[in-house]
């Protein structure tokens, strides 16, 4: 899952019953009287625990309280009303990833999981004790083809440079040594950028690239 962004960073109260007859009975309304106290006076009694309380709205409840204290001599305090109240914190919005990723994903998690297993256990179990990447050949035709990859990239650019340098000016006829140099250049620079994306994915299959267990081995001959 991606997270957004919060578009909303407010946290909401959802007013329980001792709060809202509070409110109702005892919270006359004023010109400086915040609306979600008005609209939760104004609502039916179904509809009051649909209203929410912002932060701006409890703190001039606060404020009101302490007044309300001292003219109608009655000791009740904010936490006395918020008891058993619900907080909603603001939550970011969740995006579905992709699904070709999370199957990518997937798959070499589960390369990579059956590659610890085969390590941990290939020391208990005779048939796999020597995996085919443990001998020296192994890791010697790894790195030949990873050589041969990297040869075919330089001699790929290679290559572009000569025909950008020397090969247009044979088509053409007589350029500027300077103007066949850039186009040697930007021929290379082309042929690079592909390469180098053929070459990435190419190593990294080779990284990933799963190798075939051992079929065991027969105790008898039939």
């Amino acid at each position: 899952m991606v997270v957004e962004s919060i578009e909303d960073p407010s946290i909401k109260i959802k007013p329980n019953k001792k709060l809202i007859e509070f409110i109702c009975k005892n919270v006359k309304k004023t010109s400086n009287t915040p609306s979600s106290i008005v609209a939760l006076k104004k609502s039916t009694k179904d509809n009051q625990k649909d209203v929410l309380l912002q932060l701006d709205d409890i703190r001039w409840l606060n404020k009101y309280l302490e007044e309300y204290r001292t003219t109608k001599m009655e000791s009740i305090y904010l936490h006395e009303l918020l008891d058993e109240a619900d907080i909603k914190l603001p939550t970011p919005k969740l995006v579905p990833r992709n699904p070709e990723l999370e199957a990518r994903i997937q798959k070499l998690k589960a390369q990579q999981d059956a590659r610890e297993y085969q390590a941990m256990t290939k020391s208990i179990d005779s048939n796999r004790r020597h995996f085919p990447e443990d001998s020296i050949s192994y890791q010697m035709k790894q790195i030949n083809r990873q050589l041969i990859a990297v040869a075919q990239f330089v001699f790929s650019v290679v290559a572009g440079f000569v025909f950008g340098f020397k090969g247009v000016d044979l088509i053409i006829g007589n350029l500027d040594f300077g103007f066949r140099l850039l186009l040697g250049i930007i021929c290379a620079l082309i042929i690079a950028l592909a390469e180098i994306y053929f070459l990435a994915i190419k190593l990294n299959e080779d990284g990933y690239e799963t190798v075939p267990q051992p079929m065991p081995k027969k105790l008898h001959q039939e």
